[in-house]
């Protein structure tokens, strides 16, 4: 599984490559695929910050059972 940030990176060369296309067709098709990765990097974000906040959330139960 890729990290957010890959997500992003692919989703631009999809885009810049959309730009670059003469296909109407395939353009189409990058800017779909750029679309998708773009959704998969913030089901990483959120992912991610569920994650954090879960952490967060443990570490201070910890310091009251202190």
């Amino acid at each position: 599984m890729l990290s957010r940030n890959e997500y992003l990176t692919k989703a631009i060369a999809c885009v810049a490559q959309a730009g670059i296309v003469l296909d109407p067709q395939d353009r189409a098709a990058l800017l779909t695929i750029a679309q998708t990765y773009l959704k998969l990097a913030d089901r990483m974000g959120a992912r991610y910050e569920r994650a954090t906040a879960h952490r967060n959330q443990s570490d201070q139960h910890s310091e009251n059972d202190s």
